[in-house]
């Protein structure tokens, strides 16, 4: 599966989730699986607080992807 970026909403940080089908469910709260770019370390974050971030496809912005 590829990595998907994502926005946490509350903080504008990125962080990166390696698959997105690893879904932890604790207290009916969903979870993802995510690491910052820069370090490997994983961490569980909020589902409900991140947003897929398409403003960097591969180090080019997405209006320059297109020309």
């Amino acid at each position: 599966m590829k990595p998907v970026t994502f926005k946490n909403l509350m903080n504008n940080d990125r962080v990166v989730c390696d698959d997105v089908r690893k879904i932890e469910n604790i207290d009916g709260v969903e979870y993802l699986l995510v690491h910052r770019p820069d370090n490997p370390r994983p961490f569980l974050m909020r589902k409900d607080v991140l947003e897929k971030d398409t403003t960097v496809v591969k180090g080019i912005s997405r209006n320059f992807a297109k020309v």
